[in-house]
């Protein structure tokens, strides 16, 4: 019976060793190789018998990262890649065998497990979620870009309409718990329909671009600037008095008075008329005191024009 067992320990390895589907390797203390498996056959395309007792430096080098770990006294385990083709992705460990009475390193078994579909898989992933997260920024983007355009006024790039009145409210509500004014100048560039007819429509573009790049260079950093429509303008100045509002609108009257605006070889001059009210001075609502201010505004067109008047419920 013992016979029979001493029999059936080297075939109870082969079989053990065969069916490991991990490469494996056994290296003595000499670093030379004591045995592989049928996997590392396979791998390599080198027969068993012609490795036995051969130095790994010879076997396998053309794997210069398996190579470089699997010489090494301590346990590891890494990644490392096969070259060949296929090009193999591998787990390797290795793992030092030593005499239980003196503690010396007796052998090593090199396992290489084969994770090459499984990290394709990640990579794959990895890709997948990179594409993914820049689909999300462009949609985020172009999200913001519609978002930015359904404020903005397409021809002078000003605030339009829609978003000083989403804004009114807040600067509203922010000078009542301040205390403090929020004027509002209307501006309207003068016999406007005059320049379209005479210079034509694209002539009355440049104007109003031109009108508008003045505005936003001469405005208060704190301002909002609005294109209300049209020819019309308007500026909402925070912390502003209607004095100061309409010594800024006085200001700016002259300054564009004074320009020259050149559109194909022409000199084109230009003048506006404005209206200046104050929240909540002349009105506890700030949509009323923008209808002030723009009547106001009526009033200085009625005066002449190129003129700018704070709003009185004496002159009106």
């Amino acid at each position: 019976m013992k016979k029979q067992k001493e029999n059936l320990i080297p075939l109870a390895r082969d079989i053990v060793m065969d069916h490991i589907p991990q490469l494996v390797v056994v290296l003595g203390a000499d670093d030379l190789i004591l045995d592989v498996n049928e996997i590392a056959e396979a791998w390599t395309g080198i027969q068993k018998s012609e490795m036995i007792g051969k130095d790994p430096l010879q076997i396998f080098k053309a794997w210069p990262q398996f190579l470089n770990r699997m010489l090494v006294t301590e346990e590891t385990r890494e990644e490392v890649t096969l070259p060949g083709d296929p090009v193999r992705i591998v787990e390797l460990m290795v793992i030092p065998i030593k005499n239980k009475n003196d503690g010396k390193l007796s052998s090593r078994a090199i396992v290489a497990h084969d994770v090459t579909e499984r990290k394709q898989a990640e990579n794959d992933l990895t890709d997948m979620n990179e594409i993914l997260w820049g689909k999300i920024e462009e949609v985020e983007s172009l999200r913001a870009q519609l978002q930015e355009q359904a404020i903005r006024d397409p021809l002078t790039g000003l605030f339009n309409r829609r978003f000083f009145s989403e804004t009114l409210e807040k600067e509203s509500a922010q000078a009542i718990r301040e205390n403090s004014p929020l004027s509002f100048i209307i501006l309207d560039i003068d016999f406007f329909k005059k320049i379209n007819d005479t210079y034509g429509h694209k002539c009355g573009d440049f104007v109003l671009q031109t009108f508008a790049n003045f505005l936003s260079d001469n405005v208060r950093t704190g301002d909002l600037l609005c294109r209300f429509g049209g020819e019309e303008f308007v500026i909402l100045m925070p912390n502003a008095s209607t004095e100061s509002a309409y010594e800024r609108a006085e200001v700016l009257r002259k300054q564009f008075e004074a320009m020259n605006i050149e559109f194909e070889n022409q000199n084109i001059k230009s003048t506006f008329s404005a209206g200046v009210a104050t929240f909540p001075n002349h009105s506890a609502s700030s949509e009323a005191v923008l209808s002030l201010a723009d009547q106001a505004l009526y009033q200085s067109k009625a005066n002449g024009r190129n003129r700018v008047t704070m709003y009185s419920a004496v002159s009106l």
